[in-house]
């Protein structure tokens, strides 16, 4: 189980990364193009989008996995630690229901592309190439949100109270009955 865990972080960091480097890139040729040759290319400026908002969107999962996502936990650490970790299981669930609305949704969009045969304006490349991030972000968020959501249990939940308190030392101290001093 740990080699498939690392192979699958490597390629989330790798596809992001690449994604975003690629992206970046392109943005990059084109500046030089237009300001040093006066001669930009739209083709360029279109999937250097796409590739920045692939890496974006898939990013997410990588920063949910490294908890470098947005929070605001002022008012949670200073809950009990047993309340604490049902509210943190609250907010996993409610994660994975909008990944799964996020994904069912995605692919709502690319079956209406494909079946429609919608292209971009400048390149003529099929939108449902692009909007595959969506179902693919979201595939990627559920897995994430899941990993989470199973930490919680794990060995009874004692390893995410044990995290936890190593967390709560750090910021908030807590007495021996995870209440918060």
């Amino acid at each position: 189980m740990g080699v498939l865990k690392k192979f699958y972080e490597a390629f989330e960091d790798y596809f992001t990364g690449g994604l975003l480097f690629t992206g970046l890139t392109l943005v990059f040729i084109n500046v030089l193009l237009r300001y040093v040759w006066g001669r930009p290319q739209s083709l360029l400026d279109e999937f250097s989008v796409y590739f920045v908002i692939w890496g974006a969107l898939c990013g997410i999962a990588v920063a949910l996995r490294n908890e470098h996502h947005i929070k605001v936990d002022m008012l949670f650490m200073l809950l009990p630690l047993g309340l604490r970790r049902w509210v943190s299981v609250l907010a996993h669930l409610i994660g994975i229901g909008f990944a799964l609305f996020y994904t069912y949704f995605g692919f709502k969009l690319v079956h209406t592309y494909l079946v429609y045969g919608q292209r971009s304006s400048d390149s003529r490349f099929p939108l449902w190439i692009v909007a595959l991030v969506l179902p693919l972000s979201g595939v990627m968020f559920i897995i994430r949100y899941v990993e989470k959501l199973l930490f919680h249990f794990r060995n009874g939940g004692r390893d995410w109270m044990e995290a936890q308190m190593r967390k709560g030392k750090e910021e908030v101290k807590v007495d021996g009955d995870g209440f918060a001093v």
